[in-house]
């Protein structure tokens, strides 16, 4: 039986899962050593585990900590832990647009724009969150984390710098981006601007050059004031002139993505090990798509709901589902047949639920990538409200399948064991060919999930022709 899934529900409201690696982060930043702190981390996952709740608040969490400190004689160490701000608790950053969390990313970003390397800018942000988190801040403005900033740069990098990073705050509102329908303007950044561009494909080193270049022409034509429109018209006709019409038309399509009328719906379906979690997510982060939909986890709220002896193939593996077909006859044999039925079986369960997902997101136009064994186009139909994309990610290489069992057994910390899958690769392979015979009798694109860059490609490549098909772009870059 798989572990219990453990949430952590913060101040807010929001819920987010356990992690001992936060855990032992927060108790090393209090003076714990790191091999007691993973220890204490480990006993308190296996206490909370053992417990009926299966979600555990922020102040209850820190509580149990610092008992588990003056439990092993570290007094000095749970008082520091208790005045600190943990890792796992959200900073929260006040300015005119209101309340935001803190973040390493959204800061590194805006030390880039001051023209620190990313290696310095990613140091300068990590030092940053200590020192806040040390101090036990939990909120904070954005005038006095600027402050803070700066403080931290002339420290590591003396007064030229600092001077450098305010120098870029007088400037940074010097050229504003007008959002659609009356929302508030943005300040212009060059880094977002190069991660829209990276993510149509162009390199890092181009995209922020370019970034780069654009600001400057906007402020040479004194355009202190740019549409969203603009800006993408703009930057669609360097990249046209400069990395070719596939990426400039690609980038110009993920940007629109995020506003069409009719939301995209990216599904991803594939056997275990193949790439379509990793696939998935960098298809997200391309297209700004923040949610994401595991067929496991939905399969993980069917099991805790629908009791074993009302649909048992639900709760074993969907290799193993045959077996339970067979009524548990341990004579049966393993055959393509028998594990497809098992299969199938199962899919049409787990899909009760994802199509209930897919109706709610089209009704509500939010896109969503949903990834999974079960993400099926037979059980998941083109819905007329969303841009519907199935694609099925598949390994040829039978070695390179078994590889990948190796890599997430130490990617989870041996809670998924290689041994379990390799003991069933044959059932797993089974799923797989039918998987791709489904696929070329229903039209849906086969990913090659050897090279994960190559299948982000072709990922793309099959995402940016079905948005075309739906809305040709001839008139919007003309």
């Amino acid at each position: 039986m798989e572990p219990r899934a453990l949430l952590v529900q913060t101040r807010r409201g929001y819920r987010m899962p356990f992690s001992k690696g936060l855990v032992i982060e927060s108790l090393v930043r209090a003076g714990l050593p790191p091999d007691q702190a993973a220890e204490l981390a480990r006993r308190l996952e296996a206490e909370l585990l053992a417990a009926p709740r299966r979600v555990v608040g922020i102040e209850e969490l820190k509580t149990r900590l610092a008992e588990m400190l003056r439990a092993v004689g570290r007094e000095a160490e749970a008082e520091r832990f208790l005045r600190q701000t943990q890792s796992f608790e959200e900073i929260a950053v006040e300015d005119e647009e209101g309340v935001r969390p803190f973040s390493k990313g959204v800061l590194v970003r805006s030390l880039e724009d001051a023209g620190f390397a990313l290696p310095e800018a990613y140091e300068l942000a990590k030092a940053v969150e200590r020192r806040l988190r040390a101090a036990g801040v939990r909120r904070i403005t954005g005038r006095e984390l600027e402050r803070v900033v700066a403080e931290e740069i002339a420290a590591r990098h003396g007064d030229q710098a600092r001077a450098r990073y305010r120098e870029r705050l007088f400037y940074m509102g010097s050229v504003l981006v007008a959002e659609p329908e009356g929302e508030p303007r943005v300040p212009f950044s060059k880094g977002i601007l190069a991660q829209s561009m990276m993510s149509a494909g162009l390199g890092p080193e181009r995209a922020y050059r370019i970034a780069r270049e654009v600001e400057r022409e906007l402020l040479e034509r004194g355009e202190r004031v740019v549409s969203r429109d603009r800006l993408r018209e703009i930057v669609y006709h360097r990249l046209r002139d400069e990395a070719g019409e596939e990426i400039a038309r690609r980038y110009l399509l993920l940007r629109l993505a995020r506003r069409l009328e009719r939301p995209v719906h990216i599904l991803i379906g594939g056997v275990t090990g193949v790439g379509k979690s990793a696939l998935a997510s960098a298809l997200a982060w391309r297209l700004g798509i923040t949610r994401m939909i595991s067929s496991d986890s939905v399969r993980e709220i069917l099991r805790a709901t629908v009791p074993r002896d009302l649909i048992p193939t639900l709760h074993v593996s969907t290799f193993e589902a045959w077996r339970v077909l067979a009524q548990g006859d341990l004579e049966e044999e393993p055959s393509p047949e028998r594990v497809i039925r098992g299969y199938l079986d199962q899919v049409a369960r787990v899909a009760v639920g994802l199509r209930a997902i897919q109706e709610r997101s089209a009704r509500e136009a939010t896109p969503i990538v949903m990834e999974g064994v079960h993400v099926l186009p037979t059980h998941l139909p083109h819905r007329e409200e969303a841009i519907t994309v199935p694609m099925i990610v598949a390994l040829e290489d039978e070695e390179v399948h078994r590889s990948r069992f190796l890599l997430r057994e130490r990617e989870t910390g041996q809670r998924r064991r290689r041994e379990r899958y390799l003991r069933h690769f044959q059932e797993i392979r089974w799923i797989q060919e039918y998987l791709v015979e489904l696929a070329g009798e229903a039209g849906i694109p086969v990913i090659p999930g050897e090279d994960h860059d190559k299948a982000v490609e072709k990922g793309l490549e099959v995402l940016t022709r079905r948005i075309t098909e739906a809305y040709p772009l001839d008139e919007v870059v003309e």
